[in-house]
């Protein structure tokens, strides 16, 4: 029986994620503003630590979790969890407690996200994955565009209390959102001899040529786009000269880029003959975007690049996620997203980590040509072995 797509409760969820991606970059936002005196550069970088490496240490086991227990089951206590750690940070407890409560509610945010990431294919036919995919991913970019923004207002307004007030609640309206929808994915009753581990996640991507090459071309972007992330501030500010407006504008045009990206993925319906096309074309758009900006003689080129850089990346989650999620064998969904958003994570905390060291030795603009080199050829090498093996898909 062809699954319909539930678009209602794929609207509503989408909204309450993004209200609650809202709350968790408004936390991000405060945090590292309220700390970096008593912690310093060296905290900073650790406070990120701890956002970032539960979904690396922690993903093969979140998502057998999150294949194994219904999402009614698992998502609600995780998400309760999260809002607890939120409210403790509003307590004004000592600095040394963020690190803590970070780390907590990160590892909690593992297992939610894999659990979340296997839901929506549930909701949705398989020709609109993608456009479910990429629904989500618009209300995640307006939390992204508006954070900085309203955090600003709220912090010189109020203090550091309600963005974390705010993120608290925002998991909580998150948690009935998922009960009043009565959505549920149910978990894994009945599945093949040994294919209840943690691990089976890793293994399904690595045996899918497909899904493979998918996952190391979008890696290499991301590091790419990493690279972008950590110098732009210096190719805007020290070689164009532009003001720290502007360095903000910059940011919010990519993710006004992103939106625009998530709302075409989502009101076109793209046969998915077609899926593999845009990603490869929007990964080579990026790569000509990074060329452009590292040759930019003036901040507009920047800006106006960094919008079609933020529309490409959007096609690229919308659609390569889903052909992962379509690709995915049911019984371990929750472990290839986990996989998946592992990756990706080690790519992010990889750019970043070499991307200071890279700039400082040879240069923000040599580093941008050089981070848009390797994408090239590793497109190169990978693209036509991910034409070849996803010709079928889409005609099956």
């Amino acid at each position: 029986m062809t699954q319909k797509t539930q678009w209602r409760k794929i609207q509503l969820l989408s909204v309450a994620s993004g209200a609650s991606f809202l709350g968790s970059a408004l936390t991000t936002f405060a945090v590292v503003l309220r700390d970096k005196d008593a912690a310093g550069a060296s905290g900073v970088s650790l406070l990120f630590l701890c956002m970032l490496l539960p979904s690396v240490l922690l993903s093969p086991w979140a998502g057998l979790l999150a294949d194994k227990y219904s999402t009614r089951k698992l998502m609600p206590p995780l998400l309760m969890v999260m809002s607890l750690c939120s409210f403790s940070l509003a307590m004004g407890w000592p600095s040394w407690w963020s690190f803590i409560a970070l780390f907590i509610s990160a590892s909690a945010n593992t297992g939610v996200n894999a659990a979340f990431s296997a839901l929506l294919p549930s909701l949705a036919a398989k020709e609109d994955v993608a456009r479910a995919t990429g629904l989500n991913a618009t209300f995640t970019a307006l939390g992204s565009l508006l954070a900085p923004a309203l955090g600003g207002v709220l912090v010189s307004s109020t203090g550091f209390v309600w963005p974390f007030l705010i993120d608290g609640i925002s998991f909580i309206v998150l948690t009935i959102s998922i009960l009043l929808l009565n959505v549920n994915r149910v978990g894994v009753s009945v599945h093949e001899e040994g294919s209840l581990k943690a691990l089976a996640g890793i293994q399904f991507v690595f045996q899918d040529k497909l899904i493979r090459s998918i996952v190391i071309l979008i890696t290499v972007l991301i590091v790419s786009l990493g690279v972008i992330q950590v110098g732009e501030v210096f190719l805007l500010i020290d070689e164009l000269g532009a003001s720290t407006l502007i360095y903000g504008l910059a940011g919010a045009i990519f993710a006004l880029g992103a939106v625009t990206g998530g709302i075409f993925t989502t009101v076109t319906k793209v046969p998915l003959r077609y899926h593999l096309r845009i990603i490869t074309v929007a990964i080579l758009t990026v790569l000509i975007v990074i060329v452009v900006i590292a040759s930019a003689q003036h901040w507009w080129v920047v800006m106006t690049f960094g919008y079609l850089g933020g529309i490409c990346v959007a096609l690229l989650n919308s659609y390569g996620t889903g052909i992962i999620q379509n690709r995915t064998k049911e019984e371990v969904r929750a472990r290839v997203m986990a996989t998946f958003g592992a990756v990706i994570t080690v790519g992010t905390v990889t750019s970043t980590a070499l991307a200071g060291i890279v700039i400082q030795t040879f240069g923000v603009r040599e580093t941008f040509i050089g981070a848009a080199v390797i994408g090239a050829v590793i497109l190169a090498v990978l693209g036509p072995a991910v034409l070849k093996n996803g010709k079928d898909y889409g005609r099956e």
